[in-house]
């Protein structure tokens, strides 16, 4: 990426909306905003009305200046607010670049996540926090949330900065002793000594991974069905796990039609819950048709099936190690109400019962955030893992040859790359090629 022009991007979600958000960052981007105003602003940390020219008309703004180095990229950042008009939003876009062109500065759009890598490489923020803005934009449920929020703390990176220091000091006394082997006298760093310091640091690392939550593993929740008969109720107990009415609830059978899918709190944990369209034997129409293809997806994939047949139901549960056997409408019939529970969604009588069916089957799959955990992606727990076992291999070699040689120093150096890595200190351009390609525009 060229980190020499300003860029800029609507950074306001897509769409119409009441207030949208253009924002521009570079050495020029005062001078490239001022070229499209009436009146230059303040260039200091302020916000302030002011008015855009554009094509012959005056058109009212707010604006926000970052002075560099204080600023989120750590150049002069500009964010104008104004109406959200797409359209208008592009063409003061174009108004702006070519300003640019008129007064010699050079400006484009930003790429994906151009604005994180600009505060990257000006040290605003370290890889495993860009990491963690990445994460956040892409974060489908309350976990995910959690685990992009320690992202993007730097709580990792901070983290593998100690152990890296701490390695880095080891690895000049390993080398130190290297340089003056032919000095009998002088030993930089004792075989013992060397041994406790490598087995305190590959005790961090293995620490961290033991506390460790994969990214990848908080994407692939639980996933629990609410299914059964039209008017089973299972819209009502939906609303009622939730404590929201996120789904319509009517008499009418067949009121359910799209897969509605919310995250649900378990034990300090989250599952996703899914209500979708009763099973239907008889199919009315291709909407119909589409309802039940929708609801069978989603149920062939589901790792919990909560079948809901209403109290004094005679039809027959499913067959399946999946299920749940939940009796609806409780309050509504004094019928035998054989099943693993009762409920009623409506006074709220066997709910609790039915979070704890949820979390006793689906216990393998939950993963609860400690204050103490990590969050890592892939390539964190990979660097990890190779960090451990250059350690492991320069520990034997110390232990063997009872002190420090060439081959412990370059094993303690792959580990030091390995350390590097996680916490972006040390990064391939390949690797942020990958992190940075997959933000969106204007972050």
């Amino acid at each position: 990426m060229d980190s020499t022009a300003v860029i800029l991007a609507v950074s306001s979600p897509p769409g119409h909306a009441g207030r949208g958000i253009i924002r521009a960052s570079g050495e020029e981007s005062f001078q490239l905003v001022e070229a499209c105003l009436l009146a230059p602003p303040a260039r200091t940390r302020s916000i302030s009305p002011v008015r855009l020219s554009l094509d012959g008309f005056d058109l009212p703004a707010q604006l926000l200046s970052f002075p560099g180095p204080a600023s989120f990229t750590g150049e002069d950042v500009i964010e104008l607010q104004l109406p959200g008009h797409p359209e208008l939003l592009e063409r003061i876009i174009d108004a702006l670049m070519a300003a640019g062109r008129v007064n010699g500065i050079e400006s484009r759009r930003s790429e994906p996540g151009e604005f994180t890598y600009r505060a990257w490489l000006n040290g605003r923020l370290s890889l495993t926090e860009a990491e963690g803005v990445s994460a956040v934009i892409a974060a489908r449920s309350d976990a995910e949330l959690r685990a992009a929020s320690m992202l993007r703390s730097g709580k990792l990176g901070s983290v593998a900065g100690r152990i890296a220091d701490q390695l880095a000091g080891v690895l000049a006394l390993v080398e130190a002793g290297i340089d003056f082997t032919d000095e009998e006298d002088v030993v930089a760093i004792e075989a013992k000594v060397l041994a406790a310091h490598i087995e305190e640091m590959l005790a961090a690392a293995k620490g961290v991974l033991e506390r460790a939550v994969g990214m990848d593993v908080l994407q692939a929740l639980p996933v629990v069905m609410l299914c059964g008969p039209p008017n089973a109720g299972k819209s009502t107990l939906f609303n009622a796990l939730l404590s929201d009415r996120r789904a319509v609830v009517a008499e009418v059978p067949g009121t359910t039609r799209d897969v509605i899918i919310e995250p649900m709190q378990v034990e300090g944990a989250e599952v996703l819950l899914v209500d979708a369209a009763g099973f239907e034997t008889s199919i009315g129409s291709p909407i119909d048709l589409q309802m039940q293809d929708n609801a069978a997806r989603v149920k062939a994939d589901a790792d919990l099936l909560l079948h809901c047949l209403p109290v004094g139901d005679a039809t027959e549960w499913m067959d399946d190690e999946r299920v749940v056997k939940v009796r609806t409408k409780c309050d509504l019939d004094d019928s035998p109400r054989e099943g693993d529970v009762a409920v009623s969604a409506g006074s709220g009588v066997g709910l609790e019962s039915v979070r704890g069916l949820i979390s006793e089957r689906t216990r393998d799959g939950l993963v609860p955030l400690s204050s103490e955990a990590v969050a890592l992606q892939p390539r964190h727990e990979a660097s990890l893992s190779e960090f451990i076992e250059h350690l492991e291999e320069s520990l034997v070699l110390v232990r063997e040859r009872d002190g420090a040689s060439e081959l412990v120093a370059s094993r303690l150096r792959e580990a030091l790359d390995a350390t590097g890595l996680v916490g972006g200190i040390i990064a391939p351009d390949d690797v942020l090629g990958r992190i940075f390609s997959s933000f969106c525009i204007g972050k």
